[in-house]
């Protein structure tokens, strides 16, 4: 017999699961991009450019791959998770922030 509350609970925490693993695999994925991207900025225009440019444009990408790893990490735990549903079964995660 199914218990709604319980699997609901399951379901919730699977998707919590997902979404972390997701998350920082692409938040990962985008530090690396963004520290070889400032590193050829740096590299290209050293001698010209403020050391404070390259902080601020460092915070401003930071804070890009962050917001853009929470929403791909979201949206791609979603997907994973209702793939794993039985047919016919959907699920809804609890909003958040977006």
């Amino acid at each position: 017999m199914k218990y709604p509350p319980l699997e609901n609970k399951l379901r919730t925490y699977r998707f919590e699961q997902l979404q972390t693993r997701y998350m920082l695999r692409y938040w990962l994925q985008g530090i690396i991009a963004l520290l070889s991207v400032m590193a050829l900025l740096v590299a290209l225009f050293r001698e010209q450019a403020l050391p404070a440019a390259f902080l601020v444009l460092a915070a401003a990408g930071f804070g890009l791959v962050s917001l853009a790893a929470g929403y791909l990490g979201h949206k791609r735990a979603l997907e994973a998770l209702r793939r794993e549903l039985p047919p016919g079964e959907s699920y809804e995660p609890p909003r958040e922030w977006f």
